[in-house]
């Protein structure tokens, strides 16, 4: 905020030296241009990463050269249009020196007042001792496992959810342990999405330095707060959309539900989501309420007979699934991702986990309504260890190659998916 304010006010100056009128055509106009322009160069070249907190000189650079390649650009489209004006060049060059002067103090004033509120380390950051010996610690949150019973059980989704919930708001955790226990707390990190490092014992590392421990969480790259909050906003926008467009279908489809069989018009369950948190799941009811299955211990077949007529038809066109647009639009899933599975999930008689331990690292990102598996065909019942494997490489390879545009190809790649399955 304060670099835009900067490079807005930059181009206010430039008018009133030039026009002597601060709010003159020319500048304003630059100057709103400008901004967007220079945040997205910004934004791309890590001027706003997470390293930009622990090195000002360099991000402040970054931050200039950005402003330079945005007003080069806008001259650049001003004369390939063949609207350039004989006095864009110096409004242009004196909006830049001037906004570059005042990022350079304002980033010294938030980087002052950010010191004083924050301390010397910016990051907010966890220690888990688990039973190995350590030194004082200052400053940083610690937290002795044995204590309040916390353990990396990868076989327990309470325990993942509660792990979960401890991490949501931490920007890096650092776990000390027996070497035994390196490979768990290292997936459990890995999973949740969290940046660490896990050593044998705690030893001081220098706030935003990668450490040099046994095993580091980092093999699957997690989205960053700024991708999550723009996928988060596509989601917003598209959802909302989607719920309008879709309500009276939902509605003919509840009372539909409601005629045909006694019960509740929508089925709930547990699923572990992003950053392995439990959260419910909603699901138009196509079973029979006395004999629907909470954890999902039993796989349906094509002939399950706890299925209802209703049921068999909502589920072939997949409008059983409509009402996760409201999971979406809560917040605990999200339009594109990996699909949520139900807790006793099994292929092959073994829990999916115990297939493959790497399966918790698809709950690094939002679970989704659909997904990189479910539009290359893996889709339905999960009878085989074949058919977990390949949908787990899709939903890795997905997290891996995420963007904006990705998601959007998927979403689009479903749709045609559901009108070729229907005969639309």
């Amino acid at each position: 905020m304060s670099d835009a304010l900067a490079v807005f006010i930059g181009f206010l100056i430039s008018n009133a030296l030039l026009l002597d009128q601060p709010f003159a055509s020319p500048g304003l106009k630059l100057g709103i241009l400008s901004v967007p322009i220079f945040l997205a160069i910004g934004l791309n070249s890590n001027a706003y990463g997470r390293n930009a907190l622990f090195n000002s000189v360099g991000a402040t650079i970054r931050t200039i050269a950005s402003l330079f390649a945005s007003l080069a650009l806008i001259l650049f489209i001003l004369f390939g249009l063949s609207i350039l004006k004989q006095h864009h060049p110096s409004f242009l060059a004196t909006g830049f020196l001037i906004s570059s002067a005042l990022i350079v103090g304002g980033r010294y004033a938030c980087h002052k007042v950010a010191k004083r509120m924050l301390g010397t380390n910016p990051l907010s950051e966890l220690i888990i001792v688990d039973g190995v010996p350590h030194g004082p610690i200052f400053d940083q949150p610690v937290i002795d496992a044995k204590e309040i019973g916390l353990y990396p059980d990868i076989s327990n989704p309470a325990m993942l959810d509660q792990l979960g919930n401890l991490f949501r708001s931490i920007d890096r955790v650092v776990v000390a342990c027996p070497i035994e226990r390196h490979n768990d707390w290292a997936l459990v990190l890995k999973s949740t999405g969290v940046a660490g490092d896990v050593y044998r014992h705690y030893r001081s590392v220098p706030a935003g330095k990668q450490a040099s421990g046994l095993a580091h969480a980092s093999q699957v790259k997690p989205l960053t707060r700024l991708q999550l909050w723009l996928k988060r906003l596509m989601d917003l926008i598209i959802v909302s959309v989607a719920i309008l467009f879709l309500a009276p279908l939902m509605l003919i489809t509840a009372i539909a539900i409601k005629m045909e069989s006694p019960g509740p018009i929508l089925f709930k369950q547990p699923r572990l989501g992003h950053g392995n948190r439990l959260f419910n799941i909603y699901k138009f009811r196509s079973m029979r309420d006395n004999l629907s299955d909470f954890n999902g211990d039993r796989s349906t077949d094509r002939d399950d007979d706890r299925i209802t007529r209703v049921g068999r038809f909502i589920r072939a066109t997949s409008i059983d699934e409509l009402p996760q647009l409201f999971n979406v639009l809560f917040g605990t899933m999200s339009l594109v991702g990996p699909r949520p599975h139900a807790l006793g999930s099994k292929a092959d008689s073994k829990l999916f986990w115990e297939i493959d331990r790497n399966y918790w690292l698809r709950h690094a990102t939002m679970p989704g309504l659909t997904g990189l598996a479910q539009v290359r065909g893996h889709r339905g019942a999960t009878m085989t260890r074949a058919d977990l494997e390949r949908r787990l490489a899709s939903d890795l390879e997905y997290i891996q190659r995420w963007s904006l545009g990705y998601d959007l190809l998927i979403l689009a790649r479903t749709f045609g998916v559901i009108v070729h399955r229907n005969g639309f």
